[in-house]
């Protein structure tokens, strides 16, 4: 009766990895950016002094085709999973203000995604570099030292039971695991900052090259 309910937690931690595991494979196939220069990029035409024409005025130097899709499946993806993972040491409690700030990324992201606008991608981009940072140098390494094979209990300065240790491979590798999830995080969402970062600065810039082209063309016709 014993072997009953550590046979259905290593059941649970199983399927539990498996489908982390085909969630990753699932994202790592989707794109994460995908920027395309125009190739009939000119700031501005020498003939006859300074001139800009019309279609460089319209047309931007620089297209983009960014997608933050992948981002809002890994933050679901991630909230789901630090929320149902077998760990009785952390109460829910403690599970909540990390999954609530994954949903707002989920919505900061898909935002960013739907309107392009350089604003929501730099918000994005002041969102994810802390997260990454916290799951790189913070979770993941103290996962790793939290990580014991072993439940005690008893034992303790004003406990009279003594202390008895019983073996919770459930718990050690689930921890190891968790470790390893907030690195990828980690570094998932420190590519995802310099990403929208990029696109941030980019689309600022192009904005500023392209009102420069209109006021150099409208002196250019007086």
């Amino acid at each position: 009766m014993q072997n009953m309910p550590r046979s259905k937690s290593f059941r649970g931690l199983l399927i539990f990895l498996l489908l982390h595991f085909s969630s990753v494979v699932a994202v790592s196939s989707s794109p994460t950016e995908k920027i395309i220069r125009n190739s009939k990029y000119r700031d501005m035409q020498k003939n006859n002094g300074a001139i800009v024409s019309h279609h460089d005025v319209q047309n931007p130097t620089l297209t983009k085709e960014v997608s933050f899709l992948p981002v809002v499946y890994v933050s679901i993806i991630n909230s789901v999973i630090n929320t149902i993972r077998p760990d009785r040491a952390i109460i829910w409690q403690a599970r909540v203000p990390r999954a609530l700030w994954e949903i707002c990324i989920v919505f900061v992201a898909k935002s960013a995604n739907n309107t392009f606008n350089p604003s929501v991608c730099l918000l994005l981009c002041l969102m994810t570099i802390p997260t990454a940072l916290m799951d790189i140098f913070i979770w993941a390494p103290s996962f790793v030292m939290l990580a014991n094979f072993e439940t005690c209990t008893g034992g303790g300065i004003l406990s009279r039971q003594p202390k008895v240790c019983t073996s919770d491979y459930v718990k050690g590798v689930g921890r190891l695991f968790v470790s390893v999830q907030s690195l990828l995080t980690g570094v998932f969402y420190l590519f995802t900052a310099v990403i929208s970062w990029t696109f941030f600065i980019e689309s600022r810039d192009s904005s500023v090259a392209k009102k420069n082209a209109m006021v150099m063309a409208d002196t250019d016709r007086r």
